[in-house]
């Protein structure tokens, strides 16, 4: 792609366009700008990490059955193998503020991606994971509603994640810094589509991708906060309903004042409705 440092939100950055500067830097390291989640916050998230003896932070997702987890479908598309299996090398932990110890590893089983995934375009960016056997669920372990409301501006959202907390710029390069071993959450506010379409070019130079209203979500809080590598795959969550309404898919670069993109939950209902209907908890 030739976009301008538009990057997937788990671990994979495009290449900076030669000859552009890079903003300066005036943010610190803190999700971006988030803060630590309550202890047992959150309890439908998912930490996806991959590795055999050394393990690595990978995605989010959030659990939305007892059988299936839902998240980006390009955190998912690299572990599927020639079979269309899962590669043994993925793994999700439950119940845990902790991306890399306590809850629960559950073992998974098998896949789904949007018949629609468009990894050029990043387009239709849902998978679901299920699992092997159903998730026991506790006071640190639940489900999360879906809504499939169209929401858009002036409402008000969080994502929690295990995503890097944030980019340090030397010069022209820029480095992530680690990846926290605390849950971070991070109030957002929803925008409308023409004001995310507005910010995004701008922020890109109109290198970016256009925003499909019917499929995508955009949120922001301010230059300094927003989501990062890792984040991908996060449940958006609508505050007023406790509901979720996006999946954290893509941005431009990290919290550096550009607006952040989610697969809208309503533009991806029938997979999701279908794929449900197929497992029982």
């Amino acid at each position: 792609m030739e976009f301008l440092t538009v990057f997937l939100l788990f671990g994979v950055m495009a290449a900076f366009v030669s000859g552009v500067p890079l903003p300066s830097s005036d943010h610190q390291a803190f999700i971006v700008g988030g803060e630590d989640a309550a202890e047992g916050s959150a309890p439908y998230m998912v930490s996806l990490v991959f590795g055999e003896r050394v393990m690595f932070q990978l995605c989010g997702a959030s659990l939305i059955s007892r059988r299936l987890m839902l998240t980006a479908a390009h955190c998912l598309e690299p572990f599927i193998n020639d079979d269309g299996g899962l590669l043994h090398t993925l793994h999700s932990r439950v119940g845990s503020n902790q991306w890399n110890s306590g809850g629960t590893m559950v073992t998974l089983k098998g896949c789904h991606l949007h018949p629609q995934w468009d990894s050029t375009n990043i387009k239709y960016d849902a998978g679901v994971l299920v699992t092997e056997a159903p998730v026991e669920l506790t006071d640190r372990v639940a489900l999360i509603s879906l809504s499939y409301d169209f929401v858009e501006g002036n409402e008000e959202a969080f994502v929690a994640g295990w995503g890097r907390t944030g980019p340090k710029v030397e010069g022209n390069v820029i480095h992530l810094q680690p990846t926290p071993d605390d849950k971070q959450v991070l109030y957002v506010d929803i925008l409308d589509h023409d004001q995310c379409q507005e910010q995004m070019q701008v922020a890109s130079q109109h290198n970016a991708p256009p925003i499909q209203r019917a499929v995508e979500i955009c949120s922001f809080h301010s230059r300094g906060h927003g989501m990062c590598v890792g984040d991908s795959g996060s449940a958006l969550v609508r505050l007023s309903t406790m509901q979720q309404i996006g999946i954290v898919s893509w941005g431009y670069m990290c919290a550096m004042g550009a607006p952040d993109v989610h697969v809208r939950i309503l533009g991806v209902k029938d997979f999701l409705e279908f794929t449900m209907s197929l497992y029982n908890d």
